[in-house]
């Protein structure tokens, strides 16, 4: 590399002189040549690229599209164009490329033909739509998008059993996937006034499991109006507890134990076909770490604006991809009126929190909470405080949820959960101890709960053996988690017996590789096993991982000179722990 520089320099260096022995030489001649015709083209294209790759949808879209312009006929800078700018958000300027773009491009790419496929649903123009989205070749996904919003498409045409050929036609043997698919046919078979079909579609997806918020609302519905309202509950139970709280679900629920009457809701094509395409998106949303699954979202809201679910998961999507002014700005045009406004403060007050605006945060979550009175809310609220270290608002939150809630006869261990931690924040054991054993005792099979108490037990040299059974059955409901299976090589350390502290830390490492604390605590079983030279190699990747302030000077004090010896009460042989079977 030095030889290198030497050259460069030497080369610089006789090219000055030469210039000084010849004057004429110092016009350069490429300084006057016209500048490619390709140039700007490849320009905006690699600027586009690069705007992609680094997170920056609006600058692509820019990009791409003046790409897009100068190549009119170019299908995949045309798609490339559309993608960035429905990333962005920007539904309209979308179509409007889109419908451009179909009178110059021979073959439009799948996207376009999403896009406008989408445009002609919303303009009531479903034999259109279906011409679109039955030609081209398309990637998987779309394909099933596509067959998706056709399905919806021949119903707008009273072509039931198209709908279902469409929806057939896209199952790809795979499990989630073929679920949306599946509910969808439950969708129109409903829409269509076949309820029994409907409801037998219904019933053979939901007994494989599979678990759509969408799909179970209108369940609900079937069932509440052909009076099995105790099946009905019985479905919104299982969901809540399976998959947690929804707005829709929730709400239905609450109406059925009141014994309000419940209609059933027959879907628009539009309203099913958004349905559907944020369904898949959803799916999408699940397996993927960017931001990718906006797109759908966005083509969602395009069919059915109303559709706030798509808005919220939307905002969830965006903030989880570091977009969080884009996030809160898609957040906040959740109204009050709609049944996901409650979610929606909670998701903006936790992207606020994430923005560095912490009051606003707060305040945005107590008004939410004020208006709608909503448990959820309520908990989240708590989670807010307890984030920001304010135990005491967080305890009286967390608190009144349970409260309310024996008073009205509901067991959730979630409740318990958060309010234990905060009681043991606050330095109440005694009280943390018992709102988790009675968590436990709500739902024994909670990996969470069953790694706090197990791991609590340990640090605190009680019940070891209970507690080690807890940790090591947390660790098999959970065996991804890179913090469960921390916590049973950290109670190893604790106890002594370094060897099975560093198998188990190595893995919690592999799972969660960029978090500090993991890799500290590998650094300190290495240490106990005689691996110095590994140990300080992990504290030094701890510190570089940016750990909290409180812990930078134990890192730093341990790569000066190591660590103490162990205290003989947590050498060991004397832990009386007996290992995973």
């Amino acid at each position: 590399m030095v030889s290198v520089f030497r050259k460069l320099l030497l080369a610089a260096s006789c090219s000055a002189l030469a210039g000084c022995a010849t004057p004429a030489a110092t016009e350069f001649d490429w300084l006057n040549v016209a500048k490619p015709a390709q140039a700007d083209q490849y320009s905006d294209f690699l600027v586009g690229r690069y705007a992609s790759l680094t997170n920056d949808p609006e600058l692509a879209a820019e990009n791409f599209v003046r790409a897009s312009a100068r190549e009119p006929d170019d299908s995949i800078l045309l798609e490339r164009a559309i993608f960035s700018l429905l990333l962005a958000g920007e539904r309209d300027q979308a179509l409007a490329l889109a419908k451009a773009g179909q009178k110059s491009v021979d073959e439009i790419s799948s996207l376009t033909r999403l896009t406008l496929a989408i445009s002609e649903m919303s303009s009531d123009d479903f034999k259109e739509a279906r011409i679109l989205l039955a030609n081209g070749e398309t990637g998987l996904f779309n394909r099933i998008v596509s067959r998706s919003i056709a399905a919806w498409a021949a119903l707008g045409e009273d072509d039931e059993d198209g709908s279902k050929s469409q929806l057939i036609e896209s199952l790809v043997g795979d499990d989630v996937l073929d679920g949306v698919s599946l509910y969808m046919l439950g969708l129109i078979q409903m829409s269509a006034g076949n309820d029994e079909d409907a409801l037998e579609t219904f019933e053979a997806v939901w007994g494989e499991r599979m678990r759509l918020a969408v799909a179970c609302e209108h369940y609900i519905r079937l069932l509440s109006a052909k009076g099995e309202t105790d099946k009905a509950l019985e479905i919104a139970d299982q969901f809540r507890r399976e998959v947690g709280p929804n707005p829709a679900v929730d709400s239905l629920s609450k109406k059925l134990r009141a014994g309000e009457p419940i209609s059933v809701k027959r879907l628009k094509p539009t309203e099913g076909a958004a349905i559907a395409v944020y369904s898949l998106g959803t799916a999408l949303a699940t397996e993927t770490e960017d931001d990718i699954a906006s797109v759908y979202f966005n083509l969602a809201l395009m069919l059915d604006p109303e559709l706030d679910i798509a808005r919220t998961m939307l905002g969830s999507t965006l903030d989880y991809s570091d977009r969080g002014e884009e996030a809160v700005e898609i957040l906040r045009q959740v109204s009050e009126t709609s049944p996901f406004y409650a979610t929606s403060r909670g998701q903006l007050a936790w992207a606020l929190l994430r923005l560095g605006q912490e009051d606003e945060a707060l305040e945005v979550a107590r008004d939410g909470q004020a208006k709608t009175g909503d448990r959820d809310l309520t908990i989240q609220l708590g989670d807010l405080y307890r984030t920001v270290g304010k135990f005491d608002e967080a305890y009286r939150w967390f608190d009144s949820v349970v409260t309310s809630d024996e008073a009205e006869g509901r067991e959730d261990w979630r409740s318990y959960y958060a309010r234990a931690v905060t009681l043991h924040e606050l330095g109440d054991w005694e009280g943390a101890e018992r709102d988790l054993l009675r968590a436990v005792e709500i739902d024994d099979g909670q990996p969470q709960v069953l790694n706090y108490l197990g791991y609590s037990w340990v640090d605190r040299g009680e019940n070891l053996q209970k507690g080690f059974d807890l940790i090591q059955e947390a660790v098999r409901l959970s065996p991804n988690s890179g913090y469960i299976v921390d916590s049973l090589g950290w109670a190893y350390y604790m106890l002594g017996q370094y060897p099975q502290a560093v198998l188990y830390l190595e893995r919690a490492v592999e799972l969660s590789p960029d978090d500090p604390t993991l890799n500290d605590h590998l650094g300190d079983a290495y240490w106990r096993a005689g691996r110095e030279l590994e140990a300080r190699f992990q504290w030094r990747h701890a510190l570089a991982l940016d750990p909290d302030e409180a812990d930078i000077a134990g890192i730093e004090a341990k790569l000066a000179s190591g660590l103490k010896a162990p205290e003989p009460s947590v050498m060991a042989g004397e832990s009386g722990v007996t290992e995973p079977s």
